[in-house]
C-alpha cells in the first residue's frame, strides 16, 4: 500500500465529493486502498466514517478510493484506531505482497502490528481473489486489473534486461502510472535503485518511508508505525 502525502488543504470544503479532483492532483488517481487505477468514478473516501463521528469536511479524513475498497470498507471501521493509513503510516513496511497470495503482513511485523496490518486488509478484502476461500463477489473486478497489470509489470522487467539505462527507468515508471498497482512495480524491482526511484517520483504524492544511520525503519511523524 502506497504511503501517500496530500499536503495543505487547497480550500475550505462545503461539499466533500468536490475534493476528488484537488486530491487527485496530490495523489494521483489511483485508489489509496488497491492502487487500481482509476480514471473515472473515483471516489472520495472518509478515512473516519462520518456514520461513526468523522468529520465530513475534512480534507485530511479524505483518500481516493475506488467503489469497491469505499464499499467494502463503508463505516466498518470505528475511527483510525488498530488499523494502517497510507496518509500518515509506512504502509510499504506493514504489508508484503506476491502474485500468489496477493497481500499479507509483512514478515517481522511486531504482534500488534501484524494485527493492525491483517485488519487493514480485511476492511477493504484487498486479499478478496477467486478460489483463495476468500471470494470477490461478481461485480468486484479489482483482481482482473491486478492480474493485467501484473502482466505488464513482467513483461516490463523483461524489457529492462535487455535495456538498463536511466531512460528507460523512466519510460518504465510512466508505464507503472498508467496500470498502477504501486507496490507490485516495487516487488518487481526491488533492489533495482534507479527504477525504484523513478518509479516514486513518477506517482504524484508518493512518500517514501524514511530510515536512521543504522537501516532502521523512522516512525512516520504522523502515524504510529
Amino acid at each position: 500500500m502506497r504511503s501517500v502525502q496530500r499536503g495543505a488543504a487547497p480550500y475550505k470544503y462545503t461539499n466533500y465529493k468536490a475534493a476528488r479532483n484537488d486530491l487527485a492532483g496530490r495523489i494521483g488517481w489511483f485508489c489509496s486502498y488497491c492502487e487500481m487505477p482509476i480514471k473515472n468514478m473515483i471516489e472520495v473516501e472518509h478515512i473516519h466514517p462520518v456514520a461513526n463521528g468523522g468529520n465530513e469536511l475534512d480534507w485530511n479524513n479524505f483518500l481516493l478510493a475506488c467503489r469497491y475498497c469505499n464499499g467494502i470498507k463503508s463505516n466498518n471501521n470505528v475511527d483510525r484506531t488498530g488499523y494502517f493509513w497510507p496518509d500518515v503510516d509506512n504502509t510499504p513496511l506493514a504489508f508484503l505482497y506476491s502474485e500468489l497470495n496477493i497481500i499479507e503482513p509483512a514478515v517481522g511485523l511486531q504482534a500488534n502490528e501484524t494485527l493492525f496490518a491483517n485488519s487493514t486488509i480485511n476492511l477493504t478484502g484487498l486479499n478478496r481473489t477467486p478460489h483463495s476461500g476468500n471470494e470477490p463477489t461478481d461485480s468486484d473486478s479489482r483482481w482482473i486489473s491486478r492480474l493485467s497489470a501484473i502482466g505488464v509489470i513482467n513483461d516490463s522487467y523483461n524489457d529492462w534486461l535487455a535495456n538498463q539505462n536511466a531512460a528507460f527507468a523512466r519510460q518504465i515508471a510512466r508505464t507503472a502510472t498508467g496500470h498502477g498497482f504501486y507496490s507490485f512495480w516495487m516487488l518487481k524491482f526491488e533492489g533495482i535503485q534507479i527504477v525504484i526511484d523513478a518509479i516514486n517520483s513518477e506517482f504524484i504524492g508518493t512518500y517514501v518511508p524514511q530510515k536512521d544511520a543504522y537501516g532502521t525503519k523512522i516512525i512516520r511523524p504522523t502515524g504510529t508505525f
